[in-house]
């Protein structure tokens, strides 16, 4: 019970500081099963990118310094120096995706927005997480705009940086 209201909190602190986007969020399937992600993949293409939709790819690099792995929700907000921002959650509880001393790669789908200047995550479980540097890919010119953390996400709150007043 108390985990389904801390994730229901994250979802709405997530929503809450900025208009939430519906986004497709996936990872890459093992080899054996690229096939059958390429084709699900091209279906979404057909039938999700009839707007002003955009991929954006987002590794994560948990840290050394991080439990062996979390089951802790997390979330992510990235954003451009126009206000324009794409909220996404990364993994859900108990999944222990984010294992310590690894890169997760994401697939963002969303609308497009301009050069990647900040970047939040938030977290809301007990276990803590510890992300080394997240790094996200423009689509307009692909080029990766890194974001050192090296601490521990606070529990069910936002925190990133900022560094769209340096554009």
């Amino acid at each position: 019970m108390m985990k389904a209201l801390t994730l229901i909190i994250l979802t709405f602190s997530i929503g809450v500081f900025s208009h939430a986007t519906p986004i497709l969020v996936t990872r890459p399937q093992l080899q054996m099963n690229l096939s059958s992600t390429l084709n699900h993949t091209q279906q979404i293409n057909e039938t999700t990118l009839s707007g002003n939709n955009c991929f954006y790819n987002i590794d994560v690099k948990t840290s050394c310094s991080s439990p062996a792995h979390t089951t802790d929700g997390i979330g992510i907000s990235v954003g451009d120096a126009d206000g324009d921002e794409i909220h996404a959650k990364l993994d859900g509880p108990y999944s222990g995706m984010f294992k310590r001393c690894t890169m997760t790669p994401f697939t963002l789908l969303g609308p497009c927005i301009g050069k990647i200047c900040k970047m939040y995550l938030a977290r809301v479980g007990s276990d803590g997480w510890m992300p080394e540097t997240v790094t996200a890919y423009n689509t307009d010119d692909n080029s990766p705009v890194t974001f050192n953390f090296n601490y521990f996400i606070p529990q069910a709150q936002n925190s990133g940086f900022d560094y769209c007043h340096n554009i």
